[in-house]
């Protein structure tokens, strides 16, 4: 069983955007340390002034050991100008026989 983590982040998405270019580096090193640790998916999505994360997980404690180790990760947010802490939600994945 794997886990879906579900961040949201008040933040300009173009801006972050901008972060990716400009810091391209620092987003790969996050994702490799991240793989390490036991992230199986990773992607970001644009929304109307937020960006959300969706992410799986091998278990929501691997995932927490990462985000806490993960000085880079404050650093990044806080220079794209996210607004307060992320939020997180933490859902088990089901299997279904509909599932693709």
């Amino acid at each position: 069983m794997s886990y879906v983590v579900i961040g949201r982040m008040k933040v300009d998405p173009a801006v972050l955007e901008g972060l990716f270019a400009s810091r391209r580096s620092d987003f790969e090193e996050v994702a490799e340390t991240a793989k390490k640790a036991g992230a199986l998916h990773h992607r970001f999505l644009r929304g109307d002034g937020e960006v959300v994360i969706l992410d799986e997980w091998e278990s929501p404690e691997a995932f927490s050991a990462f985000f806490d180790a993960q000085p880079q990760i404050g650093s990044l947010m806080q220079e794209a100008g996210v607004q307060g802490p992320p939020e997180f939600l933490v859902l088990s994945t089901m299997e279904s026989p509909d599932r693709f």
